[in-house]
């Protein structure tokens, strides 16, 4: 287009907006939305264009220019629709210098689009047309502009919400699995390029649904991409070469992480007490099962999680905290209705305590895997379904005699380590020794938590469990009251207030006392806004120095 300042531009604008006032009007006669748009785009490409005498590039161009007005407008469905116009008449003209920059500007105004749109699934739907348009036997030019929009549509398909289930998890492959099927035995070194990222990222959805060996296939595959490949100075500018190198990298790396695939020891008898009554055992049996099968979804996924952040280089933290911070459950033995032997419950679940604020604010920038012991992950499943997201990305359950060597693990690939306590327990104890065996002290920000010892907070606890005990059927209030107090010491363990001077936290130099300050000043505390700045350095890093820091740690 001219210069904004012709008087020409002038003579754009109107007739920018007569387009949108005839689009209204149509809107307002006709009342299917699709019908109208057809009449609005019929009236260009048959009437003003062949009128006005420009080339295909000026009509590209003005309808470009009716999308960002259109965007202007806040009007994101109406810009997208022009956007499949122009994929439609543009695209797939035989003409590299039509085709070519309608298909990269389509590309990159359908991302921001998008941005603003209920989610991407439109966008994608234009960008996944015009590659449509585009012959087999197309310009080299154009068929790599074309594999470009698709590469667009496919990371525009990673930022929408994941149905649930392993089929809403596949189904971000697919646009990777377009370009596969379009471009594989390409033998331009740009295509080629385009095929080892389509390779790779599948590995990545494949590591996702637990599916290593697959994932292992496909980071061979985006290797493989690179043989035999000689790279033209004419086009290396437009290459980020260390993708090719991301599969050999991935496949070590996936050797080196052991994580156990299943949440071991956890069955639906484990979270189901024995109830008063044969129909309300049947009821939370069905629910312990349900929330088993949940538990056993999202550890697999969190494993996946963690093992796709090694993989694709994103560094992550470990949130290590006391067991009973957040959830507490409380169990007497004792036999079921028909006399056999079985066990008395009582779980609760509190998000009132001060480190929620802090881990979750860290949480906006570091994904974070947390570990909790098998037990607890029908409470917590449980108790998230009804009160919104879990604190951290990924959940590991862990059994007792895989809970240490998997800790362990975890500090070795963690580029940083959240320690939240209020009091020191043996695990606890444990897993601070492993740390510091590692020394990775520095790299951890231990968060003082308030002593929860309110026997206030414990006393509805003790009684809910001695009316199980005692039979909630029977109206004997003394002898549920004699036995919650004398449950109360089980209830909740007595442990001693964690400090910033304690012995326990000697060599661990990053200290945040939760006590002293507000939720909201504590995730300000230098302590944590530097381990902020510390993964926002690490992104700035070149792909190859970011890596080698989990290698070294791993010794791969």
């Amino acid at each position: 287009m001219e210069d904004p300042s012709d008087a020409s531009w002038e003579q754009v604008r109107e007739g920018i907006e007569a387009v949108i006032a005839r689009w209204d009007e149509a809107l307002a006669r006709v009342p299917d939305e699709r019908a109208a748009q057809r009449t609005v785009r019929r009236y260009l490409v048959d009437f003003v264009f062949p009128r006005a005498g420009g080339s295909p590039q000026e009509g590209a161009e003005f309808l470009f220019l009716l999308v960002r007005r259109f965007a202007e407008l806040e009007r994101t469905g109406d810009g997208l629709a022009v956007l499949e116009w122009i994929a439609e008449l543009y695209a797939g003209h035989d003409d590299a210098d039509v085709a070519v920059p309608a298909l990269v500007a389509l590309a990159d105004v359908a991302v921001t689009l998008a941005s603003h749109d209920d989610g991407p699934a439109r966008a994608v739907a234009v960008l996944n047309r015009a590659a449509d348009q585009v012959a087999p036997q197309a310009h080299l030019a154009i068929q790599r502009a074309a594999c470009r929009a698709v590469a667009h549509g496919a990371f525009l398909t990673a930022t929408a919400p994941v149905a649930d289930g392993d089929r809403g998890i596949r189904q971000q492959a697919e646009p990777w699995r377009t370009l596969l099927h379009r471009w594989s035995g390409s033998g331009d070194v740009i295509l080629r390029w385009r095929l080892a990222q389509a390779h790779f990222h599948i590995g990545l959805v494949h590591l996702l649904l637990g599916e290593d060996a697959a994932a292992d296939d496909r980071f061979a595959g985006a290797t493989a991409q690179w043989n035999g490949l000689a790279v033209d100075a004419t086009v290396a500018e437009e290459l980020d070469t260390e993708y090719f190198a991301r599969g050999a990298y991935a496949r070590r790396i996936l050797r080196a992480v052991e994580l156990p695939s299943r949440a071991a020891n956890l069955t639906a008898e484990s979270l189901t007490r024995p109830a008063a009554n044969r129909w309300d055992r049947r009821r939370e049996r069905h629910q312990a099962k349900e929330l088993v099968r949940a538990a056993q979804h999202r550890h697999r996924r969190s494993v996946g999680e963690v093992k796709r952040w090694c993989c694709c280089g994103q560094p992550f933290a470990l949130l290590l905290r006391n067991f009973g911070l957040l959830e507490w459950t409380v169990r007497q033995p004792g036999s079921d209705d028909t006399g056999g032997r079985g066990f008395h419950q009582v779980q609760t679940f509190t998000y009132q305590r001060r480190g929620d604020h802090v881990v979750r604010e860290l949480g906006r920038e570091v994904p974070i895997v947390q570990v909790a012991t098998s037990q607890s992950a029908g409470l917590e499943l449980d108790s998230w379904r009804f009160h919104g997201e879990p604190l951290a990305q990924a959940q590991l359950y862990l059994s007792n005699d895989s809970w240490f060597e998997t800790v362990t693990h975890l500090v070795t690939l963690a580029e940083t380590i959240i320690i939240w306590a209020e009091g020191m327990t043996p695990a606890l104890a444990q897993e601070m020794a492993a740390v510091r065996a590692q020394g990775r002290t520095h790299d951890a920000v231990v968060l003082i938590e308030e002593l929860d010892d309110d026997p206030a907070q414990r006393a509805p606890i003790a009684f809910a469990l001695a009316q199980q005990i005692v039979g909630e059927d029977r109206d004997d209030y003394e002898a549920v009251q004699s036995l919650a107090k004398d449950l109360m010491p089980q209830v909740r363990p007595s442990r001693k207030q964690l400090t910033p001077e304690s012995p326990d936290l000697a060599g661990f130099p990053h200290v945040v006392d939760l006590r002293q300050a507000l939720p909201s000043d504590s995730a300000q505390h230098p302590a944590v806004l530097a381990r902020r700045r510390h993964h926002q350095a690490l992104w700035e890093l070149p792909w190859d120095e970011r890596m080698a820091r989990l290698s070294e740690r791993l010794g791969t």
